[in-house]
């Protein structure tokens, strides 16, 4: 349809039908939205119930045997039991950012016992850090999934030669976490995409399959929901440096 040979009458006409239109696919994109939600949250919190059974009774087993044997068998049993638990609060999380708003519960705590309850449920030695002492205003929770994932992430694509290296400090009114690996790296041309949902970027089809493109994505939504920043430095086979940035207070404190 050509716009500069309609008349007036047809061109208001046409901007209605396209008003019209435009509405009928905001309701359709909603009502799909609200379906995967419920789908999602129920398949999530069926999941949940055995996967918690399973972590329960294993972290027990560990506790009363000696074998060490066995001690691994079950290090192995947590340690993609986690994984799943990761996943599935993951996919929650995505349910949540309809419109891109994510609601936030804002508290005073510690980043340095936050950040080493973090590193210790990974229980691995290929992690250096040094941590400043120091207390910011956030969502705790909201916080401590940032870290988890950017270790776990660290983690996955990490070379098994050397350390992920981890290390905290301030600028200006910032809190910084910057997280380093020594894996293969990340192109140039993928460096925004890794932080869109659902993208993995990866030419490792092993590591590709260990996520599902949630986790930075996740980290992205909950920087900017507190007006902060996430960034990362790479270069292909040379490693990532990935930095989150987080405001020490909030406007309104």
């Amino acid at each position: 349809m050509e716009l500069n040979t309609l008349s007036k009458k047809e061109l208001i006409e046409e901007v209605e039908r396209l008003k019209a239109e435009n509405t009928k696919l905001k309701n359709d994109n909603n009502e799909v939205w609200d379906t995967v939600k419920i789908l999602v949250t129920k398949i999530s919190h069926e999941m949940k119930t055995p996967l918690n059974s399973i972590i329960g009774f294993s972290e027990l087993f560990m506790d009363k045997t000696e074998n060490l044997t066995l001690k691994n068998y079950i290090k192995n049993i947590l340690k993609s039991s986690y994984f799943m638990l990761e996943l599935i609060q993951n996919m929650i999380d995505i349910t949540g950012f309809k419109n891109n708003t994510l609601t936030l519960s804002y508290s005073i705590f510690n980043t340095k016992d936050a950040i080493e309850e973090i590193i210790s449920q990974f229980n691995n030695n290929s992690i250096q850090y040094t941590l400043i002492n120091t207390t910011i205003c956030a969502d705790y929770t909201r916080f401590k999934q940032v870290i988890y994932n950017l270790l776990s992430n660290a983690i996955k694509y990490n070379s098994t030669e050397k350390n992920i290296e981890i290390i905290t400090y301030l600028e200006k009114k910032l809190f910084c976490f910057e997280i380093t690996d020594y894996g293969e790296g990340i192109e140039e041309r993928d460096k925004e995409k890794i932080f869109e949902l659902f993208t993995q970027v990866s030419k490792n089809n092993k590591k590709r399959n260990l996520g599902l493109g949630l986790g930075l994505a996740l980290c992205k939504k909950i920087a900017d929901a507190h007006k902060g920043e996430i960034d990362v430095i790479s270069k292909a086979g040379q490693g990532s440096t990935f930095i989150f940035k987080i405001p020490i207070t909030q406007n309104w404190i």
